[in-house]
């Protein structure tokens, strides 16, 4: 990509070890040197060390989310304080765009994460480290729509994976997400609290788009939007069904999940 590996250092945070692994092995991959941080609080501390020449936020983490870590790293003095933060989040509508501006995030990249958008943007603010921190050049790199083979699985996102990592790489990151999956699904079959609820589906639909489980993925989303409605509803008023629709997605995710892990197996795949 034209740039000075030793030179460039980036910190991702997000709270998926899963995510983690792919993302650092794709900026690995072009060159870059990549640091995890699990959380905004411990972004803020890497960050204050210095160091950095770009940062890779998520926005929905424990302990401090991306929005608060980044105005609080807008407040450090001096190189610290400028470094280009680049929103990595499966939310992707104007309003969300909005509020990462507005919190002085240069960029947002949508999850699940396109390699080649990825590492555009990467070099987009690596190149422009000078820039002023709310850039009026700010917009989402979403990715094309993909194209759905089957009713499981989503064959072109696994086949870019497939040229993304090689072999044994893809197996151990698949691995990973079967069992972070199946983990996350047995909280969400035995979880009441809406706001818990919202934030496992949150994540499930994240990992579960970044590796093709289209099915799972769209429970996932339609379970995250139902929570929200759900707490959203004023109390002692009647919803619309929305607690109906938390519980009948609660009942279907986990044979979901089976599915796609049942996919995986059938499409070659040692998970």
């Amino acid at each position: 990509m034209g740039l000075q590996p030793a030179s460039r250092r980036i910190l991702v945070v997000e709270d998926s070890p899963l995510n983690q692994m792919l993302v650092t092995a794709i900026l690995a991959q072009a060159g870059h040197r990549a640091d995890t941080a699990n959380n905004g609080l411990e972004a803020v501390m890497a960050a204050q060390a210095g160091g950095y020449d770009l940062i890779l936020m998520d926005l929905s983490m424990p302990e401090m989310d991306g929005l608060t870590a980044t105005r609080l790293l807008r407040d450090l003095p001096g190189p610290a304080g400028r470094v280009p933060v680049v929103a990595m989040t499966a939310d992707t509508d104007e309003a969300d765009r909005v509020r990462c501006q507005d919190a002085g995030m240069n960029d947002h990249v949508a999850k699940p994460v396109d390699r080649v958008l990825l590492l555009e943007t990467v070099e987009k603010w690596l190149r422009a480290a000078s820039a002023p921190v709310r850039s009026a050049g700010f917009g989402a790199c979403a990715p094309a729509a993909p194209t759905v083979v089957g009713e499981v699985l989503d064959r072109e996102v696994l086949a870019q994976l497939a040229q993304d990592l090689d072999a044994e790489l893809l197996s151990d990151v698949l691995r990973q997400f079967v069992e972070e999956t199946r983990e996350r699904v047995a909280r969400i079959a035995g979880e009441t609290d809406r706001a818990v609820l919202t934030r496992e589906a949150h994540t499930l639909k994240s990992t579960a788009g970044t590796f093709g489980a289209r099915a799972l993925c769209s429970a996932a989303r339609a379970l995250e939007m139902a929570c929200r409605a759900s707490v959203a509803e004023p109390k002692g008023v009647k919803g619309d069904g929305t607690a109906d629709a938390v519980e009948r997605l609660r009942g279907e995710i986990p044979q979901l999940a089976g599915d796609a892990i049942a996919a995986y197996r059938a499409a070659g795949y040692p998970v």
